[in-house]
């Protein structure tokens, strides 16, 4: 497995090197830290030897995460590069074939949505792998968000395949009825049965695979706005992660319908992963499929 790291020298950073720190991981994972500093428009003397100084500032910082990960024999490659964060830690995932990017968040609400917009919010859109957005070191508890799209389907499979990161968490599988109830003004309880049965099959169908697979897990429905309702139940729960898909809205889309992930990113204490696409290939079966190979 492949874990790429988010450092900036901020203590949201080192939370997220932290959070993946106290994890364990399948045997052979490797670890990237990446950090990124951008160049200054003007391109004086003193503005080379600034931005020089920072790259160096960073690469320090990028070797004091890496110390608990060597202390724990993980291999870790350190990477300082030269561009817009999200940028470069976009180019690094699909360069490198990451499994998983982790990175920290410096807060919730709308007065963080403009770092949410550079880096976190950017990466849950775009990123080829799922996101971990850390909030605490630390996971008891993790709230699992479907709605039965592919990318919140194959969840159970892909934390399988990172067993035993998050093996031992107790689980609530969460599905929400929406398009009627509190959107369109009508109680939660007048929605009409077939609706809320679609979703309770929905949530029971993820919590059995979930209990197959290892977990304790129990189903739960609501009724209401996807984004404020994971929301609730996560504080409700005590989650300390909340899981969903990404359906990877078109930009237009997005605009006109909202993002329940970003939604949850802004609203949440709780760290968040967004899972992306379909179960990953392995590293090998990667390399073998770029390289043509049967």
């Amino acid at each position: 497995m492949r874990i790429l790291i988010g450092v900036d020298g901020s203590p949201a950073s080192a939370v997220a090197c932290e959070l993946v720190a106290d994890r364990s991981w399948p045997e052979g994972t490797q670890i990237r830290l990446v950090g990124a500093t951008e160049r200054p428009l003007s391109v004086n003397r003193g503005s080379d030897d600034g931005i020089v100084a920072r790259a160096a500032a960073l690469g320090l910082e990028l070797d004091r995460q890496a110390e608990a990960f060597r202390r724990r024999a993980m291999p870790c490659e350190l990477v300082v590069e030269f561009g817009r964060p999200a940028d470069v830690l976009l180019a690094q995932a699909r360069e490198w074939w990451s499994d998983l990017v982790v990175v920290g968040n410096r807060g919730r609400g709308p007065a963080a949505s403009a770092i949410l917009g550079s880096v976190s919010a950017h990466l849950v859109d775009h990123a080829p792998c799922p996101v971990l957005v850390a909030r605490s070191p630390r996971i008891r508890r993790m709230l699992l968000a479907t709605d039965g799209s592919r990318s919140c389907l194959d969840v159970p499979r892909i934390l399988a395949r990172w067993r035993p990161a998050f093996h031992g968490l107790d689980v609530e599988v969460l599905s929400i009825a929406s398009g009627t109830g509190r959107l369109g003004g009508v109680p939660a309880a007048d929605l009409p049965d077939a609706g809320l049965a679609d979703h309770r099959r929905i949530a029971e169908e993820v919590a059995d695979e979930m209990t197959e697979l290892g977990w304790s897990a129990a189903a739960v429905t609501r009724a209401g706005n996807p984004g404020s309702e994971i929301v609730d139940a996560a504080e409700g729960y005590g989650a300390d992660l909340v899981v969903t898909g990404s359906r990877c809205l078109g930009t237009l889309q997005r605009l006109l319908s909202g993002s329940v992930a970003h939604s949850v990113l802004l609203g949440t204490h709780a760290s968040v992963l967004v899972v992306r696409g379909g179960v990953p290939a392995r590293a090998g079966e990667r390399r073998r499929a770029t390289l043509g190979v049967a």
